[in-house]
């Protein structure tokens, strides 16, 4: 099975952040591009699944009509989400249990983290951050 991204590659992770993916993911695997493909493939299901959820949108739907300028930007936030879990770990999966403290996060907090502010900065400016259910994100996602 062939696992192809549909909107970032590694190449885009190297040039926007100058680190090479491959290096957080085991060397010693069978087919370590198959692992991050795998990686940036998640992001992307992560990040739509989010959107549709929470800020009522239908990425696959609505995406054919991005402008170059959202289509920028959501490729942005896709990239500082990579970045973030690379760097942070998945929040989105942790189940919240600190063992030094002996305690749970609440579900609240944990959801506040799971997307990172970077990618959030770039979701608003391109319109795909809000929290409103309207006629016009809906079925008119960007008419400006």
């Amino acid at each position: 099975m062939e696992l192809k991204t549909k909107y970032i590659t590694s190449d885009d992770y190297f040039r926007y952040f100058g680190e090479n993916l491959q290096k957080f993911f085991d060397e010693n695997s069978d087919n370590p591009s198959d692992a991050v493909n795998s990686f940036l493939i998640r992001i992307e299901n992560r990040m739509e699944t989010f959107l549709n959820a929470k800020c009522f949108k239908n990425i696959g739907s609505i995406y054919c009509h991005f402008s170059d300028f959202q289509k920028e930007h959501y490729k942005r936030a896709l990239l500082e989400q990579a970045y973030y879990v690379i760097h942070n770990g998945d929040l989105s999966v942790d189940s919240g249990y600190d063992p030094t403290k002996g305690e749970i996060a609440s579900v609240n907090d944990i959801s506040s983290r799971t997307i990172s502010q970077n990618a959030i900065n770039e979701l608003k400016v391109c319109g795909l951050w809000t929290r409103k259910i309207t006629g016009q994100s809906w079925f008119y996602p960007f008419m400006w």
